[in-house]
């Protein structure tokens, strides 16, 4: 299996986000990492296969966010979606609020989650 490539670092996180499936709220899910590129979706029972379009909408920071994403790979634990265009904003201001409680994190050689 080829190994994962990463441009940003991830951050955990722990924000609600309903998940947005033709222009309608599918389902609720909670983001657990964050990058500039993309985030994790906790989620239940959900089936969603790797290249479906979809919008995660969300509210932070008194703001509304509607972000244009793609589903890249899912599993009984959660979803890893890749925004369609970089939310360093979004990133960088959430960042900001967590970044003493929670440290980025990076992937294993197995793919598990070990603080950096």
């Amino acid at each position: 299996m080829p190994r994962e490539r990463r441009y940003d670092a991830r951050h955990r996180l722990d924000l609600p986000v309903y998940i947005r499936y033709h222009k309608r709220p599918f389902l609720t899910a909670t983001a657990r990492t964050l990058s500039a590129g993309g985030m994790f979706l906790s989620v239940k029972a959900l089936t969603l296969p790797a290249g479906t379009p979809i919008e995660l909408e969300l509210r932070s920071l008194g703001k509304r966010w509607l972000l244009p994403a793609i589903v890249i790979h899912g599993d009984n634990n959660g979803i890893g979606v890749m925004f369609e265009s970089p939310q360093n904003a979004l990133f960088h201001e959430l960042m900001h609020q967590h970044t003493a409680a929670m440290p980025p994190i990076i992937a294993g050689e197995t793919g598990e989650q070990i603080r950096a």
